[in-house]
């Protein structure tokens, strides 16, 4: 269903991401080696890939870095080569087809179906080396990371070296980026850096936008008369108001209203209690690292918009900080996604974030 508060796999599941897709079709067809998919969280961006590389001709391989990183807090060369092969394991004409190419790279092993992978010999550029060998016969192999600043955490392995190599040398590989985490994402890779791996390399990006009113209007009301639900156009005006265009919580409120039957009102409240509870989740760290980042985001949400405003605020509530301190806070909440620095000017993109940090 359109409400389905899962990533999305197949086209007719998406909503209104028809330009998306043939941009991320035309650029691996032209043979870009680096497309970066960009946005706020909750707008599709894993869904979008995920209908991407199902419907591409091409052989694809999808690590989700976040999930990878949580499981084994690491993301080391080891780490990453398991998850490739076994995303590849899951797809077994891929990994008939790349045998005879992977058997060639140290460290990896076949026992009938099942690959295995020596840490203390493997390679992952030889393995990067192994599959654009396969790519010359298949046409072209891409390689998707799903939030990959979480790339960062590698160790002593360095991704944006990695990729800077790949880029250069292997002309078969494509490589997807997603991060919702833009500015963390820009950090690791470094484009601007001179002393960067990554530094002046060409990357075709390709950036979701939150839903225009008419269009997220057009989603409640194609999603209800698919699940057959009676909705008053007051309603949907007024979630249309409340949820301003972010996808993931537009189906989530659609899902909670179909699933369990509730009133507008009362799914309204459900959405918002679902984000106290990803806060609570998304951002523990970030508060137990600092309390200040809370403070932070609530004197942003109440409206303190300007750097002097927003430190004046922090400053009442818990003391003295001086401007270097405040600047390196307010510049990670930026990094992170959760808050947007435009013409001077500090908001919070997501109105639903919004609305819960000020309640912090």
């Amino acid at each position: 269903m359109l409400f389905s508060p899962y990533p999305k796999t197949r086209r007719e599941e998406l909503f209104d991401r028809e330009g998306e897709l043939k941009e991320i079709e035309e650029a691996v067809k032209r043979g870009e080696r680096l497309i970066l998919l960009l946005g706020l969280r909750r707008l599709g961006k894993s869904s979008l890939l995920n209908v991407a590389l199902n419907e591409l001709p091409n052989p694809s391989i999808k690590v989700d870095v976040r999930k990878t990183y949580s499981e084994f807090s690491s993301v080391n060369r080891y780490i990453i080569g398991k998850m490739l092969l076994s995303a590849m394991s899951g797809k077994r004409k891929l990994l008939k087809e790349a045998k005879a190419f992977l058997e060639r790279v140290r460290g990896i092993t076949f026992s009938g179906i099942q690959v295995e992978i020596s840490p203390g010999d493997f390679s992952i550029t030889e393995l990067l080396e192994a599959l654009n060998d396969y790519g010359e016969n298949a046409g072209r192999v891409v390689i998707a990371f799903d939030e990959a600043q979480y790339l960062r955490f590698g160790g002593a392995t360095r991704y944006d070296g990695i990729l800077a190599y790949a880029v250069d040398n292997l002309e078969n590989l494509t490589f997807i980026l997603t991060g919702s985490e833009v500015g963390l994402l820009f950090d690791f890779l470094k484009f601007d850096d001179p002393d960067a791996p990554l530094f002046g390399r060409y990357h075709h990006d390709i950036v979701l936008n939150r839903f225009s009113p008419d269009m997220s209007a057009e989603f409640l009301r194609k999603g209800f008369g698919e699940a057959n639900f009676p909705v008053t156009e007051g309603e949907i005006e007024d979630t249309v108001r409340e949820l301003d265009g972010i996808p993931g919580w537009l189906a989530l409120y659609g899902y909670i209203r179909v699933t369990r039957n509730l009133r507008h009102d009362e799914a309204i409240n459900e959405v918002l209690g679902e984000a106290k509870s990803l806060v609570q989740t998304e951002l523990s760290r970030l508060f137990a690292y600092s309390p200040r980042y809370r403070v932070i985001l609530k004197g942003i949400a109440l409206g303190y918009s300007r750097w002097k405003d927003i430190k004046d605020y922090l400053t009442l509530k818990l003391g003295h900080i001086n401007d270097s301190n405040f600047s390196a806070l307010l510049e990670n909440l930026v990094k992170s996604g959760y808050v947007e620095k435009k013409e001077g000017e500090y908001t919070i993109p997501d109105p639903v974030l919004q609305k819960v940090f000020r309640e912090l």
